[in-house]
């Protein structure tokens, strides 16, 4: 018998030691709630639940930029809904002061509330602002420049920046193969090749009042009672004006047996074809090769691929870029300059997981009425013209901002889910399963009261010693 070392009481205070440290990660657990209170737990789960936390909170800060997107385009757009009131009641106005039934005294009148509807419209441009920030000033717009000395091309304004993501700096279009575009949309009178109508000075100066689009030649009063016959042409440019209309022999080809074709206020009509009364719709565009490059002069780079399309009312639209023209369109390039000021909004919880919107200045300047009269029968019915123009400029802005606030509602309701997936998964990884939790403290907590008892037992043996003794 040895009293010097109790391996009977080592071994129970061992046991007992284990079975303490386990109780006490029980508690922890169930106290916490965590499977994971501290790396040694889990290591690899730790690393992993914590990017998972990352990306959860990313998220959920996610939506909350996003909401805070939607407020600021509802102000914006509230702001452009009220300037679309006063836009519609100027326009009224005109058609008002378009009436001779009013004297020139009246028409000042009308003038008046005109000039302060145009004062207001300036004052929302400059003033309307969320949390400090003013938004229809053009601090928040996408702006293209150039030198009109270098306007080779023909371009109609600056280039229109359509695509908010690219970014401030020097740009060249390229464009070539300019050829005209015509497509006969309604054949009459005789008139169904896209051959019988075009511009007559399409690619010079002289086609610079041309605008591209679908034109109307009205065919009236057709008298084949005599020889050659004859019929009076009208034509309407794609805005609907009568830009001339002539009397025309119709009917006959030249001595060759070639068609016979007349230009009429800038449109040549093959007039050897007409056999009738009609109404003939051509919609007379414009087909290029265009380029973008990033760059200027020499050094250029391509950032879009060549590509040959037919304009849109005059419109070419690549590359995330506008480009409008007349009938004067040229063959070359221009230099342009973009500064990008459209606001970014993150909404996604890593880097460069944003959505770039752009709101462009809403001003009379902008809207194309800042020198708006209806002093006069003339310049009423151009009032109701520009004022229509201005109209369908606000409605685009405001469109582009409503398809934009429903493109976050979807981007708002897929945050959500990918959080709440997300936190599940995290939760599988980190949370404790307190049914299992409690199940083992149960069991330890039994094995610590049994192994106290034992250790007490085997703290007795050494006793027995004394036995020896009597």
């Amino acid at each position: 018998m040895k009293i010097n070392n109790n391996i009977q009481a080592l071994n129970a205070y061992r046991n007992l030691y284990q079975n303490q440290m386990k109780t006490s990660k029980n508690l922890e657990k169930l106290s916490s709630g965590l499977r994971i209170n501290r790396a040694a737990d889990d290591a690899a789960g730790l690393a992993i639940s914590e990017k998972m936390r990352s990306q959860i909170r990313g998220l959920k800060q996610a939506e909350r930029n996003a909401l805070d997107g939607i407020s600021l385009m509802q102000t914006s757009e509230g702001a452009m809904q009220e300037v679309h009131a006063m836009l519609q009641r100027m326009r009224e106005l005109a058609v008002q002061a378009a009436n001779d039934t009013n004297t020139e005294y009246d028409r000042d009148q009308i003038q008046k509330e005109i000039d302060q509807l145009k004062l207001e419209i300036d004052s929302i441009s400059e003033k309307t602002e969320f949390n400090t920030r003013k938004l229809l000033d053009g601090n928040s717009a996408v702006l293209t420049t150039f030198n009109a000395g270098d306007n080779d091309i023909n371009i109609k304004n600056f280039p229109k920046v359509n695509d908010a993501n690219i970014k401030s700096g020097n740009y060249q279009v390229v464009i070539g193969d300019v050829i005209q575009s015509v497509t006969i949309t309604q054949p009459a009178g005789g008139l169904d090749s896209a051959t019988d109508i075009f511009i007559t000075d399409f690619g010079s100066d002289d086609g610079s009042n041309m605008k591209l689009g679908e034109y109307t030649v009205l065919i009236r009063e057709y008298d084949d009672s005599n020889s050659p016959a004859t019929a009076r042409i009208e034509i309407l440019d794609p805005d609907g004006l009568s830009i001339g209309s002539s009397v025309v022999e119709v009917g006959e080809e030249d001595g060759n047996g070639d068609p016979i074709f007349t230009d009429i206020s800038g449109i040549s009509v093959n007039t050897s074809k007409i056999g009738g009364n009609g109404t003939v719709k051509a919609k007379i565009e414009a087909q290029a090769t265009i380029t973008l490059n990033e760059g200027s002069g020499a050094q250029v780079n391509p950032i879009r691929a060549s590509a040959t399309l037919v304009s849109n009312n005059g419109v070419f639209r690549h590359g995330g870029v506008e480009y409008s023209f007349r009938g004067d369109i040229e063959e070359g390039s221009l230099d342009f300059t973009v500064t990008n000021n459209a606001l970014s909004f993150q909404i996604g919880p890593n880097t460069n997981q944003n959505v770039l919107i752009d709101i462009p200045r809403m001003d009379v300047v902008t809207l194309g009425i800042e020198n708006l009269s209806v002093m006069t029968n003339a310049d009423a019915n151009e009032a109701i013209f520009l004022l229509d123009k201005a109209i369908n400029i606000l409605s685009d802005a405001r469109a582009k901002l409503g398809a934009v606030q429903n493109r976050l509602e979807h981007t708002i309701n897929n945050l959500q889910i990918t959080h709440e997936n997300l936190t599940a998964a995290e939760s599988r990884i980190r949370d404790a399963d307190m049914a299992l939790e409690m199940t083992e403290f149960t069991r330890n907590n039994i094995l610590n009261q049994s192994a106290t008892a034992m250790l007490a037992q085997a703290n007795q043996l050494p006793q027995g010693v004394l036995q020896l003794l009597q």
